[in-house]
């Protein structure tokens, strides 16, 4: 019998990413950047395989959360700390990876409120199951899991900080 892995990042991505647009209809944004604070001198080597990580992330996050030209709009600000196959930084030459970890800031115009901070923290874990007689085994390749860990960590969010400016909105 063949088993393969199931990835449920994928499917939660791109369904949860059908929702998004109507997410932040009170508040707007006016400004998304990303940093990956991930350091190669600690044996993080993630950005030797994925140097556009952050402009990659930055897309995913504004097509779920728009950015508006209005200047009262919040800015959100994502720090990737993080980026590791089962806790360990050195990522196998096969550019696996199972874990992003980082923060979201929402910073309002309108008040002198401290940010607000979102810790995002995803984990991607595959489950055996068996695949029925005659069918084939499909394992997703690199670049797949790439985009689906990308867009869940948009995702979440994309749906975290809405909630955090209306908070803010209220102060």
């Amino acid at each position: 019998m063949k088993t393969v892995p199931i990835i449920t990042a994928t499917a939660v991505a791109l369904g949860l990413s059908l929702a998004a647009p109507a997410r932040a209809e009170d508040a707007t944004v006016k400004d998304v950047s990303v940093n990956i604070d991930i350091d190669a001198a600690t044996g993080a080597n993630a950005l030797t395989y994925y140097p556009e990580m952050a402009d990659d992330l930055k897309r995913f996050i504004v097509a779920e959360l728009p950015v508006s030209d209005d200047p009262n709009g919040y800015t959100v600000q994502v720090d990737v700390q993080s980026v590791t196959l089962n806790g360990d930084t050195m990522l196998p030459d096969s550019r696996e990876f199972n874990r992003i970890e980082g923060v979201a800031l929402v910073t309002s115009p309108l008040t002198n409120a401290a940010p607000q901070s979102i810790p995002v923290q995803l984990a991607a874990e595959t489950a055996d199951s068996l695949v029925p007689e005659g069918y084939i085994a499909v394992k997703p390749d690199t670049e797949d899991f790439y985009i689906a860990m990308l867009a869940a960590f948009a995702d979440y969010v994309a749906r975290e900080v809405p909630e955090y400016m209306r908070e803010d909105a209220a102060k």
